[in-house]
């Protein structure tokens, strides 16, 4: 639910943090987020994905720029604005001695919770993440996966309109990780969710927007669609079958069409490159056609890559080789 005329959940403006005036580690970061919105921060080590999460909630003072949540202002002393948030950090980590149960109340009443609201809340909560059977064991005692349950489940006992969890997927193991997907996925469709990550393939399940910093700048905001869309997708592998006689004339054909730049035939899969000059519908369309014509049945298609990590790669070397022409905005030095 947003409060100013713009209706954004998150409002940076022209965001810097330098500290100690040695360590340059968010340069002019200017992003708006929308309710409803799950964003997918990605960036290398030191990128300033923590830092800007840290500035959003308030734990830290901008050297320069504002943040604005729910449309107010920010600051280390609008704690009820950050009641209206439920923050993961990157390996949470609790009180060894107390329990889920134990630990939950004491977070519920540091939010104000009364009993009769308190103790149902942490009850659901405990069940949703499935810790119901070890709900009065000690912490001390947890896996990885219980530990960042009980996060999930702390981050969500004052009921917040917005969610920022900071690498929530990391040491997990496969299991757990799945749940932790399909728990985002749940959430998404009530709250406005930003997710830190390395992890460019749990970006590319849960989330529709994404925002990648590099060495504290900004490179790129937007849809995850409008960062698909920036690499070059016209590499395909396609799983046939049929006559090997019939499928190595089917080669021969398409490596002579327009716009084939490389058609390579191993192992029963077609590896097929096609150029920009012609609208890949149009080529995927001769394609088949070839392949229609010679008998050969298609098992299975898909674009070689996984395209969000080739598009991620691709933004980061972009922004490296620009050298001193990152002083302009990219659309002033093209």
């Amino acid at each position: 639910m947003a409060e100013d005329g713009h209706g954004w959940i998150v409002e940076t403006q022209h965001l810097t943090k330098i500290y100690r005036n040695r360590q340059i580690a968010l340069n002019d970061v200017t992003l708006t987020l929308e309710p409803g919105c799950v964003l997918g921060l990605l960036g290398p080590n030191g990128a300033g994905k923590t830092t800007l999460l840290r500035l959003i909630l308030g734990l830290h003072r901008p050297t320069a720029g504002s943040v604005r949540v729910f449309g107010r202002l920010m600051t280390p002393n609008a704690a009820d604005i950050r009641r209206r948030i439920g923050y993961i950090p990157t390996n949470p980590q609790f009180p060894r001695g107390m329990t889920p149960i134990s630990y939950l109340d004491y977070i519920g009443r540091l939010f104000g919770l009364p009993r009769d609201v308190r103790k149902p809340k942490l009850a659901t909560l405990i069940r949703a993440v499935d810790l119901l059977p070890h709900s009065g064991e000690p912490i001390a005692h947890f896996t990885p996966g219980m530990t960042a349950r009980l996060a999930v489940a702390a981050s969500l006992i004052n009921e917040p309109d917005l969610l920022i969890w900071d690498e929530p997927t990391h040491g997990l193991d496969i299991e757990a990780r799945r749940s932790m997907l399909e728990l985002i996925k749940q959430l998404a469709s009530e709250k406005t969710l930003i997710l830190s990550s390395h992890n460019l393939s749990d970006v590319d399940e849960v989330c529709n927007y994404a925002c990648v910093l590099n060495k504290g700048q900004m490179i790129f905001h937007g849809t995850l669609q409008d960062l698909k869309g920036r690499i070059r997708r016209n590499h395909y592998e396609l799983d046939v079958d049929g006559e090997h006689k019939a499928i190595s004339k089917a080669v021969g054909v398409l490596r002579g069409l327009k716009d084939f730049i490389q058609v390579v035939f191993r192992h029963r899969r077609l590896d097929v490159k096609l150029g920009e000059e012609t609208p890949n519908t149009a080529l995927l369309a001769q394609l088949f056609q070839v392949l229609h014509d010679h008998k050969i049945t298609v098992i299975s298609v898909r674009t070689v890559g996984m395209q969000t990590e080739q598009a991620y790669l691709d933004l980061v070397e972009r922004e490296e080789s620009r050298g001193f022409v990152r002083l302009y905005p990219a659309s002033e030095a093209a």
